[in-house]
């Protein structure tokens, strides 16, 4: 039972910290209001800050389309290029 226990644990703390690698942003500086950045795992989603100090929102591109952080907007995918994502100023 101490098994499943602490592997429910793991599981969870894992989930956790896989949302603050993927880029997310904490929202807590006010010139990210407004602003869009790259889920770093998934090009065809990203994250926008809506409220300041709060979590931004995961969003979703238009099917067939991606992320591209350099423009901050969704683009067709086979314009798309992988480029190295940048933080945020701020981490959720």
């Amino acid at each position: 039972m101490k098994y499943y226990l602490c592997l429910i644990v793991l599981i969870a703390f894992a989930v956790a910290s896989v949302k603050a690698i993927a880029g997310r942003s904490a929202c807590r500086d006010p010139d990210e209001l407004g602003q869009t950045y790259p889920h770093h795992w998934d090009p065809s989603k990203y994250w926008y800050c809506e409220k300041l100090n709060e979590n931004a929102l995961e969003m979703d591109c238009p099917k067939g389309q991606a992320y591209m952080h350099h423009l901050k907007t969704c683009i067709p995918w086979p314009n798309w290029i992988w480029k190295q994502p940048q933080d945020p100023p701020t981490l959720a």
